[in-house]
């Protein structure tokens, strides 16, 4: 079995009330809710650290 393509989508202060996808209805964001459709969206999540580059470091 081949090993599924993975591709993680993160954004520097991206707040969830400003997309469209989590129920803004005045932001447009017709790319990214159709990216939530097919793919998974995490809408319970904690972050290691306050800070974009720490946080992202956790990741490897």
């Amino acid at each position: 079995m081949a090993s599924p393509n993975i591709v993680l989508l993160l954004a520097d202060q991206q707040k969830a009330t400003s997309l469209g996808l989590y129920g803004n209805a005045d932001v447009k964001t017709p790319t990214l809710e159709a990216l939530a459709q097919r793919g998974v969206v995490f809408e319970n999540y904690f972050t290691p650290h306050p800070f974009c580059l720490p946080a992202r470091c956790i990741l490897m």
